[in-house]
């Protein structure tokens, strides 16, 4: 990667993204944003949240860089904004969100281009990345690598399902990247680490990482669906968020295959590969069952 001029100094002010008032104090001073704060889980979010906090934060923000004239924001959107599709996106394929999640990102990036329209000084770049993982992030991939790690991965169909990855210290360095080549106007990128691998590609890498073998067998995704129903009814009569249901499985079996092309032309090149970034995730999961940090998985190390 290029060297990075982008200077910068962080202090951390706790507070809600939709507070107005709060945002411009907070801003006050400054003369570029990057937005990340947003609502996003699989479970027990309802659109009406979604939308409140995700397109209703970009408007509080919005007016709080009107009242401070901060001038150039960086918007970190989603590829849910595709919605689900069997062929690679670009930032020229069109937007059909299929989740509350994805339309609230559309929302807010809708709002951060109105913005951006209104005055010919100002720099908008929207970031759509793709699933991000890396350490200190417990979500997918975590749950993935503790999984495999408790000896309870099945392998679910042949594994050949491409899914788009962003390794979290490259999609920074492409953040800070994209800011130094800023100028007027809007530009939206995708953001996904290459090459694309499959299910089974990722899993391999994660079972080597952990020293484990993968397991031999595999089970058809229908057979998987029928063994994941009665934890849909477990999840419905509890309200519990459990580590398996159909939603989760047919979402792993699921092809997201997005392109990162634009940015790689412009001459940003990542700094991890994948296989680097998901070796570093699974130390810093290893580092966590060490300090006792993991619950019960020290059972399942070997």
């Amino acid at each position: 990667m290029a060297e990075t001029k982008f200077k910068h100094s962080a202090s951390y002010v706790k507070g809600d993204v939709r507070d107005r008032e709060a945002l411009a104090k907070t801003l006050n001073g400054h003369d570029i944003v990057f937005h990340l704060a947003a609502k996003h889980h699989d479970f027990g979010i309802s659109r009406s949240e979604y939308m409140d906090t995700n397109e209703g934060g970009a408007k509080a923000l919005v007016q709080a860089v009107r009242d401070t004239g901060v001038k150039r924001l960086v918007f970190l959107s989603s590829v849910d904004v595709y919605g689900d599709r069997d062929e690679p996106t670009t930032e020229e394929t069109p937007l059909e969100p299929t989740n509350p999640y994805g339309e609230s990102k559309l929302a807010a990036e809708r709002v951060f281009l109105n913005w951006a329209n209104e005055s010919p000084d100002r720099s908008l770049i929207i970031i759509r990345p793709t699933v991000v993982f890396g350490p200190h992030n417990r979500a997918n991939m975590y749950n993935l690598i503790d999984q495999i790690a408790k000896g309870r991965y099945i392998n679910i169909g042949n594994g050949s399902n491409i899914k788009s990855v962003a390794y979290v210290e490259n999609l920074v360095e492409a953040s800070l990247f994209l800011v130094n080549k800023l100028s007027h106007g809007v530009h939206i990128y995708n953001y996904a680490d290459s090459p694309h691998l499959t299910t089974g590609e990722l899993t391999r890498i994660i079972f080597d990482a952990l020293g484990k073998k993968p397991p031999r067998l595999k089970i058809p995704l229908s057979l998987a669906l029928l063994i994941g129903q009665p934890f849909d009814w477990a999840i419905r009569l509890t309200g519990k968020n459990l580590p398996i249901s159909t939603a989760r499985i047919k979402k792993f079996c699921t092809t997201t295959h997005h392109k990162a092309d634009k940015i790689l032309k412009e001459g940003f090149k990542p700094r991890f590969s994948i296989e680097e970034g998901l070796h570093k995730m699974v130390g810093w999961y290893l580092s966590l069952w060490q300090r006792g940090e993991n619950s019960g998985c020290c059972d399942y190390i070997e």
